[in-house]
């Protein structure tokens, strides 16, 4: 079993024991703002369940069918996340609106309500831990899947904290309604978290360029590796969730032989693969008529 499938599988694992501790913590305090916190939770579960299976399918090769592999799966995945995410913070909304005028008592502290904090607060120490270990994978795998969850469970730990916080408060200061307005930010929080991981699939969606970071490095590897070719040019690069896709034109003096450019074209696919885990590259070799005087990244 491949690394990020065991970590997709270990994220359900997490979800599901958080979402077992926010449940009690709601249950035991009556409270709004804690049932908020366990339906976000619930959330979590089913983005972990949709990433391990988005991670499944984008690991098979490509086919007949799907000539660029399934990559975009997980891109699709983070894109289902926001919408879920956004789809909580409707219902968390509809049901804390409702409650503000008419707020129900907050439960005694030594009889529900210190206990239900206490509890909800471990589980936002599990989701920061686990939240820290996915992000890292993420970036080392490059799986927007991961990266998604991860980000979620960063803003549900924070989301966590503050409930703690302003329901404690709350209660030191007898005021119920600050339950349900508690409930309301957290919609808030969320539904911003929601448009967020769904503007970033959505990006990767439609081939958003890599950072120029990246993209500069690329030119500079083309540009040190090209020996005996005039120029490179119209360099273009797009990722599909862990997969890159990079092409350029390289133009070669027109008495050159195939085998010199294919020399060339081997060098710098070496050096750029080097760098690049997993990178498809497609090099359109052509003769000295076909340079440009604008955009050439060699010589």
């Amino acid at each position: 079993m491949k690394p990020v499938f065991r970590f997709g599988a270990a994220s359900i694992a997490v979800g599901v024991v958080v979402l077992l501790l926010k449940f009690l913590a709601a249950r035991v305090s009556g409270s709004t703002a804690l049932f908020s916190d366990a339906l976000e939770a619930l959330v979590n579960v089913a983005a972990s369940s949709l990433a391990l299976y988005a991670l499944i399918v984008g690991a098979k090769p490509a086919d007949r069918e799907h000539h660029y592999g399934h990559a975009k799966v997980e891109l699709l995945s983070a894109v289902a996340t926001g919408a879920m995410i956004l789809i909580a913070a409707v219902l968390i909304f509809q049901r804390a609106l409702g409650e503000v005028f008419h707020p129900a008592p907050l439960a005694p502290w030594r009889h529900g309500l210190g206990a239900g904090l206490a509890w909800n607060f471990l589980a936002g120490l599990v989701n920061a831990a686990w939240g820290v270990v996915l992000m890292k994978v993420s970036r080392a795998y490059r799986s927007p899947a991961l990266g998604a969850d991860a980000r979620h469970l960063f803003s549900d730990a924070l989301t966590t904290a503050g409930i703690v916080v302003a329901l404690a408060g709350a209660a030191l200061l007898r005021l119920p309604v600050f339950d349900p307005l508690i409930a309301l930010c957290i919609a808030l929080n969320i539904a911003v978290m929601g448009g967020l991981t769904l503007l970033r699939s959505l990006s990767g969606l439609l081939d958003e360029a890599p950072p120029p970071a990246m993209t500069a490095r690329i030119q500079e590897l083309v540009r040190q590796h090209a020996k005996g070719a005039l120029q490179a040019h119209d360099l273009r690069v797009r990722q599909a969730g862990p997969a890159s896709f990079l092409e350029f034109h390289l133009v070669v003096p027109g008495e050159m032989s195939v085998a010199a450019a294919h020399d060339i074209c081997d060098r710098i696919e070496a050096a750029l693969k080097q760098e690049m885990e997993g990178v498809v590259i497609t090099i359109h070799v052509e003769p000295e008529a076909k340079a440009k005087s604008l955009g050439a990244l060699v010589p």
